[in-house]
């Protein structure tokens, strides 16, 4: 955990595997973490992790991927192949995109997806936002905030021209930035026009996320994959988090309440 005020790094050990998502929560001392076996609560002083839900039913070749919570408290998680991003993947290894409703109730929006990433909502919570990594696509969903995703996947844009997409994050205008590992940001208006690309020092671009006091502060974790340490000699920066100041103001991702 990075704390900019300081510049200190706290490295936190969750005995889970591969972490596919980590969520603040109304507790400050806890995270809401999609692990390998299933989400958790993860205590930050003890490490004790608590079992929260496990959609996926104990399915040992697939792992958790990129997590979100809507307003209501709601959980949205998905499952991608363990062997996803290494010569041995094949399309036909597939997983799933799940609503974990906040009585506990798990249910499964879409069937069979390679990749999903990020996860946002639009201001009034009427379309909920997810990136189709596999596919280079940004899907969206109708929402009830009463009820949760009320239509069918719809595609809304096409990124492989700009190169694989992966984060999503969202300002308070509903303008969208998608992080993509092609060394770019593209950011989009509400009514998905492209505002324009910025381009990155690095190209492994994985995700960012709004801070500081006006939450003007865009942060953008990045990722340095598969490099040789010849490769990185070109590549300084790669694996780092990178930070930049925007005029619109983004907004708070919603955190797990804890009951």
């Amino acid at each position: 955990m990075f704390d900019p005020d300081t510049g200190s790094d706290v490295l936190y050990h969750t005995g889970g595997g591969t972490i596919g998502s980590a969520i603040p929560t109304s507790d400050p001392e806890k995270l809401l973490c999609a692990l390998e076996r299933g989400i958790c609560l993860f205590d930050m002083n003890t490490g004790a992790l608590t079992f929260v839900s496990d959609p996926n039913g104990g399915n040992e070749k697939n792992r958790y991927n990129d997590t979100r919570v809507d307003a209501r408290g709601r959980i949205f998680t998905s499952t991608v192949s363990k062997l996803y991003g290494t010569a041995d993947y094949k399309p036909d290894m597939l997983g799933d995109f799940y609503m974990v409703d906040t009585d506990g109730t798990v249910k499964k929006i879409v069937a069979g997806i390679n990749q999903y990433n990020c996860i946002a909502w639009n201001a009034d919570n009427t379309e909920m936002f997810v990136i189709d990594t596999f596919n280079s696509k940004l899907i969206s969903f109708d929402y009830d905030i009463e009820q949760g995703p009320v239509s069918e996947p719809k595609q809304r844009l096409d990124l492989s021209v700009i190169g694989m997409p992966d984060g999503i994050s969202i300002d308070s205008e509903d303008s969208l930035y998608i992080c993509h590992w092609a060394g770019k940001i593209s950011v989009w208006d509400k009514t998905l026009h492209m505002v324009r690309v910025l381009d990155f020092p690095v190209d492994q671009v994985c995700c960012g996320g709004f801070g500081g006091d006006k939450l003007t502060d865009f942060y953008i974790a990045t990722a340095r994959y598969a490099y040789t340490p010849e490769q990185m000699a070109d590549r300084r920066g790669a694996g780092g988090l990178f930070h930049m100041n925007v005029k619109t103001a983004g907004t708070n991702d919603h955190f797990y309440p804890i009951k």
